[in-house]
Order: C-alpha cells, then structure tokens, then sequence
C-alpha cells in the first residue's frame, strides 16, 4: 500500500521535474529565435555597433530583472503560504511592480547621460531612454509570471515566453527591409514585451484594480532581500561587460567579439530562468509542510538539470568555438573563441549558485543569501579593475569566473547545511563520462564550415545516447504532457 503522504510528494515532485521541462523547452525556443535575432543583428550592424547593442541591452535586463525578479519569487512564497485570495495577491502585486518600475524609469531617465559617459558610448543617452522604456511592460509581465509559477501553470507561462519570442524575430526581421539600427532594434525589444502584456490581459482579465495594503508590505518585505540577491547576482554575471567596455583602451571590435561570445554562453542562463520559479515554489510547498526530505530532492533535481546541460554545452559548444562564431555571426567574431569556454564555465556556475540560492531563499535564507552576494560583488570588480588593463577582454572573462566561483562555493556550502547533500555522486561520474566520451569523439573529428552544425547535432545525440545507457536519463525525463492531480488541484 502507498502511503497518501509519500504518494502526493511524488507527485508533487513529477509536477515540479514537468514543468522545469515545459519552461526548459519554451526557453529554448525563445533562446533559439533570439540566435536567430543575434545572427542577423551581428551580420547587419557589425562588431563595433553590435557590442554597442549588447551593453546597452545588458543594462536593461539588469535593471528589470533587479526591479522583478525578487517579486517573482515574493509572490510564489505568499501563495504557496496559502493565507490569501489569489485574485488580492494579483492585484496587489501588479501594483508594487508598476510602482516599482515607474519610479526605476523615472531615475534611470534622468541618470541616462551619466551611464553613456561612463561606458563611452557616443550617443548612449539616447539609446538607454529608449531601452529603458521597457521597464513597466516588463513589470506587468513579471506580475504575471510570478502568478503563473504560484499557481503552478507552468504550461501557460512556457507558452507566453515562445509568444515574446517570436514576436521579437518577426520585428527584427521586418527591419531588415526597412534598415536595421541599434535604435529600431531597441524599440522593438519594447513592442515585443507590449505585445505578449497584452496576449495576457486578454487571457487573463484582471480581477479588479484595487490592492491589498497588507499583501503589498507583505510581499515587499520578502521581497528586499530577494531583489538584494537578483541585483548582486545579475552584477555577477554582467560586471565583467561593462567593466571591459568602461576599462578597456583597445579597438571597440573586441567588445562586438566578446558580446558574441557571451551571447552564444548565456544559453546556459535557460536553465535558472526555466528552473529558479519552479525550484523555490516548490522548495516553499515543502518547507511550509516541514517536508525537508522533498525539498533536499527537488534541489538534487535541479542540479542534476543544471549539470546535465551545463557539461553538454561545454564539451559541444566550446570544443569547436571559433568554428561556430564564425557561422553565426561570421568570421569577424571568430576571435571570440579565446572568451567562450570560460564564459561557458561561468554560466555554468551560475546555474548552480542561482538553485542553491533560490533553495535557500525558500528556505528563509533570504538575508544570508543577498549578503553572500553582496561580499562578493566588490571582489568580482576589484578582480576586473586589476585585469583588465593589463589582459583586456581575458582579463573580464577570468574575473567572471571568479566571482561566480565564490559566490557559489558560499551559497553552496549554507545549502549542504540547511537540507543536506545536493547532488547525487553516480550521477556526477556519469555525467563526467557522457562529457569525457563526447569530447573524445569531437576531438577525433574536426570539420569546418557548415558541417560543424550536424557535427553539434550528432555530438547532442551521441551525449544523451551515452547517459541513456549509463540509466542517467530516461523516459520520464521528456514527458511533458501529463498532470497529476497536483497540478490539477493546484
């Protein structure tokens, strides 16, 4: 007989495993238009403007991912915590995110002439008001998302990120008649975030427009140290960007090749931003049941997410870099091949830190987890203002690594504390093996020119057939269509 405690754990953790898949495979279509978007903006604007294109766009992912990201997460732990009307939570979410937003756009347009000096971008000031306008669309979409993941339709907001996406690439793709600018494509970076907002609140009606005092404090509160960690976290991963573009004395096509490179590495990003929703709702269903043994096994499950992907992308992508710059991008960026294995290492990283710190966030670790970050910040920049000068653009890259490396060791070593182990040993020597065996074949069979796309695609192939027999992987890791009654009563 199957105990009903145990039986609604597994399917509580079936639901979470589907839909860190569902937002996995939507983020990688998302992720694949915008390589297509990338291709054709490097090949149009060139390596000067296109590194022009990636600051400017950086800085506006920071800012909304500073002023969202931490309300997200707030907003999944007031519904998991069961004490509020959704339709309140929703209501009065909406409204802190616009306050929020209204009040960044209004400073950001004000600063915008500083942030152009400072990175030395001719024009820059122009160029930032535009991206920043964004910034409220983006609030509204985020108030969304975090309603989505705390009602656990994971399905619905996989379908709104593929909608944001394609309209994105048909916008660039229209452009491309009427005459691609780093101005045009800002602005439809805009429309595209307008657009997919709209799809949504016709979808999705909102339940009236007047917020909840209490729920907005509340949400507030849990949501400083949150967005403590998602500023400190995205400085992380953008520092050395915007430390080589404020540092650096060299030719401005070196940036072009370095945005390249990190464009193609971000891929990795897909897996915290498929995961991290996923990860701390269902952490806080299992910390709020006092359950620690089914929060210590979704955490193993998102680093064994994170590891699976994060070692394919490494042997397949950065084994044969300079050939796949040059076919993306052409061969102007093929220089880019020094940067990318270590950006993939940092990415890599990243993937981690971010699941143990969600984990830990979950968990009521918000205010450990926002001070690790915020001590390893300044190392990271003091790491990039002693290298830089001296290695330029290698200089940036071995200071992202470092700082990444820190800040996971730290939140690493509180997550062991808090729920135990986080990873499973087999399943790190069968990975190591799929990678060691892969790497053995790409090695063995170097190509050059379009060819190098099949070869990735075979190599993809040849790493999961690999784990598929060492039994890493199964069947159940590709199913996606079927709820459970968890999902259904969610």
């Amino acid at each position: 007989m199957i105990h009903p405690v145990a039986n609604t754990a597994d399917k509580a953790q079936e639901s979470a495993q589907r839909g860190t898949r569902q937002l996995f495979l939507s983020l990688g279509f998302v992720l694949a238009s915008g390589y297509v978007t990338t291709v054709i903006l490097t090949r149009q604007l060139g390596p000067v403007a296109y590194g022009i294109y990636g600051v400017v766009i950086s800085q506006l992912v920071w800012l909304e991912m500073s002023a969202n990201s931490g309300v997200v997460s707030a907003i999944a732990k007031v519904i998991a915590n069961g004490r509020h009307d959704h339709g309140e939570i929703e209501r009065s979410a909406r409204a802190l995110l616009l306050l929020f937003s209204a009040s960044l756009l209004a400073v950001c347009w004000t600063l915008a002439p500083q942030l152009a000096s400072l990175m030395h971008i001719s024009g820059g000031e122009f160029l930032f008001r535009i991206a920043i306008v964004d910034l409220p669309f983006a609030a509204v979409f985020a108030s969304y998302n975090g309603i989505l993941i705390g009602r656990r339709q994971f399905g619905v907001l996989a379908m709104a990120h593929v909608v944001q996406g394609i309209t994105k690439l048909a916008g660039v793709i229209v452009l491309i008649g009427l005459g691609l600018s780093v101005e045009r494509v800002l602005i439809i970076s805009v429309v595209s975030t307008f657009v997919i907002c709209t799809v949504l609140a016709v979808r999705y009606r909102s339940r009236g427009f007047r917020p909840s005092g209490s729920i907005m404090r509340e949400i507030a509160v849990l949501n400083t140290p949150m967005a403590s960690y998602v500023i400190s976290a995205q400085v992380l991963v953008s520092l050395d960007l915007w430390s080589l573009k404020g540092l650096w004395r060299g030719g401005d096509e070196v940036v072009g090749h370095y945005v390249a490179a990190m464009n193609l590495a971000k891929f990795l990003m897909v897996i915290p931003v498929a995961q991290a929703g996923v990860l701390f709702a269902s952490v806080a269903l299992a910390v709020a049941s006092q359950n620690t043994a089914r929060a210590r096994r979704h955490i193993q499950d998102a680093t064994r997410f994170a590891v699976i992907i994060a070692a394919a992308a490494w042997v397949i992508l950065g084994l044969d870099a300079s050939e796949i710059l040059s076919l993306l991008f052409s061969d102007a960026y093929a220089d880019g091949q020094r940067f990318l294995p270590l950006q993939l290492a940092g990415f890599s990283l990243f993937a981690l830190l971010d699941a143990f710190a969600r984990a830990l966030m979950a968990a009521g670790r918000q205010w450990f987890v926002a001070g690790a970050l915020a001590v390893t910040v300044p190392l990271a920049w003091l790491s990039n203002y002693l290298l830089i000068p001296s290695l330029g653009p290698m200089g940036a890259v071995i200071s992202l690594l470092f700082g990444l490396s820190i800040g996971t060791v730290l939140t690493g070593t509180m997550a062991y504390r808090q729920f135990g182990s986080l990873v499973h040993p087999p399943m790190l020597l069968r990975v190591l093996v799929a990678a060691g065996s892969t790497a053995l074949v790409s090695t063995a069979c170097p190509v050059r020119g379009s060819l190098v796309m099949i070869k990735v695609a075979l190599l993809g192939g040849l790493y999961l057939l690999v784990l598929y027999m060492l039994g890493e992987i199964t069947g159940r890791d590709f199913a996606l269509g079927r709820k459970s009654p968890a999902e259904h009563s969610a």
